[in-house]
């Protein structure tokens, strides 16, 4: 046998076991996020209503807010928009009341926050 024809079994037998390899390893996760179960369990949180909602602190205040109050409100709502969020929209009608914070232009509607729009803030002030 020559040398030749040993590499080229050689190759083969090589090729051979990487198919085997293949097809035989068990399968791993693509990318490493979040698994199936933790996307559905999410989304079954996200679905179960607004009585989630008022229990995680996101319904409207019980009482005016403060400046100060709206302002740690706002920073503990940074992730909430102030269309689906009532304690960040009440703390942002605070906020711009009081002139700490001025809403974007195109978000005013005859001097007043446009309902219904994610009127993210922009601060003029401390």
């Amino acid at each position: 046998m020559g040398s030749w024809q040993i590499f080229a079994v050689t190759m083969s037998t090589a090729a051979a076991l990487a198919l085997l390899l293949l097809i035989v390893r068990p399968p791993r996760r693509m990318t490493p996020g979040r698994s199936v179960a933790e996307i559905r369990a999410r989304l079954d949180a996200e679905a179960a209503g607004p009585i989630l909602e008022l229990l995680a602190g996101h319904g409207a205040p019980d009482h005016p807010l403060e400046a100060s109050d709206a302002h740690r409100a706002m920073q503990e709502h940074l992730d909430c928009a102030a269309a689906s969020c009532p304690r960040k929209a009440a703390a942002l009608r605070v906020l711009v009341e009081v002139g700490h914070v001025k809403p974007r232009a195109d978000a005013i509607v005859g001097g007043r926050l446009a309902s219904g729009r994610p009127a993210e803030p922009v601060s003029v002030g401390s």
